[in-house]
């Protein structure tokens, strides 16, 4: 069963600008733990069935896959297309708009996943810098890299959906191409407010998490040095 959302919001399709209704998931990586596995930025966005037989981000096979994918530790991504589940407008007749929803939502992803990474070091220096867009996905910078020789698996970005999701998936073009409106978007368009959206939603939890998991390593540092105390006070 997936559990609640990390993000839910909204995108604008480059379609036509309709609005998309999106999740975002984050993996058990990406909490405050500092016990937690390392992130390796892989992330997965999964597709629904047809529309107008139900088909919506809520389907049980979608959300199947999609918690299986979490416990993998990837960042999942799931959206309702156009006309879903009560989203604005209606399914088309011949999948090119809801090709182009899905590409905004891959390249929605792939920017949020580039400019998240909360557990590097100096986060502080960084976090207003001119965000970028991605042509692969980029191994996060950490302490651990430095001193060890062992390389990390290159990150993947899965596409996948389920049935009409699934079809949809098979005609959509590469990744380059997908991301080519996004790399130097004319100010105001649908693909730099999805830009926009990704680098301040990143921004964003790159502040929470990193936050959450420094109190949490200082809580537990206090603990140990309470234990310490009492062990050091029964001693003497």
């Amino acid at each position: 069963m997936l559990p609640e959302p990390t993000l839910t919001l909204t995108l604008p399709s480059i379609h036509d600008g309709l609005t998309l209704d999106c999740r975002i998931y984050h993996p058990l990586s990406l909490s405050a733990n500092p016990k937690a596995p390392t992130w390796l930025k892989h992330a997965a966005v999964v597709a629904h069935p047809y529309a107008p037989m139900g088909g919506c981000y809520d389907d049980p096979v979608v959300g199947g896959a999609a918690a299986q994918l979490l416990r993998k530790g990837f960042l999942v991504g799931t959206f309702n297309f156009r006309g879903a589940h009560g989203s604005a407008g209606r399914t088309s007749w011949t999948a090119k708009p809801e090709r182009d929803d899905y590409a905004t939502v891959v390249a929605f992803v792939l920017h949020y996943v580039h400019d998240l990474d909360p557990f590097r070091p100096h986060i502080d220096n960084t976090l207003h810098s001119e965000p970028s867009t991605p042509t692969r996905l980029e191994a996060p910078v950490s302490l651990d890299a430095a001193v060890t020789s062992a390389p990390r698996p290159r990150p993947i970005l899965l596409m996948g959906g389920y049935s009409y999701g699934g079809m949809i998936v098979t005609q959509i073009p590469p990744l380059d191409a997908i991301l080519q409106p996004f790399i130097s978007p004319i100010a105001g368009s649908d693909a730099a407010e999805v830009r926009l959206r990704a680098a301040h939603l990143a921004e964003q939890q790159n502040i929470v998490l990193a936050s959450a998991r420094a109190a949490m390593m200082e809580g537990s540092a206090r603990g140990r040095s309470k234990r310490s105390c009492k062990e050091e006070f029964f001693a003497g």
